[in-house]
């Protein structure tokens, strides 16, 4: 079992979510800002691909990336979000 952290390093709550390919489930969820959840996943073949995205309480802006099962992501606004292993 893995997980995938969001950290929202905003000073504005966004909405993420993470899909489900690997078990879970892929509703939108509220971050508030400077926040962070854990998504628990599995970590499936191939090192357990998910998609993370996010996007604001008007669902104007959207931003997403594939990730790695045991990755973190940290939102810094639509045009940064940063992966890194854990």
């Amino acid at each position: 079992m893995g997980v995938i952290r969001i950290v929202n390093e905003t000073s504005t709550p966004v909405e993420v979510f993470v899909s489900k390919y690997n078990g879970g489930d892929d509703h939108w969820f509220n971050l508030p800002a400077g926040g962070s959840d854990t998504w628990t996943r599995e970590e499936g073949a191939g090192g357990g691909w998910e998609v993370a995205a996010f996007r604001d309480g008007f669902d104007t802006n959207r931003v997403g990336r594939y990730v790695r099962v045991n990755s973190k992501v940290v939102f810094k606004g639509f045009d940064e979000v940063l992966v890194f292993g854990l």
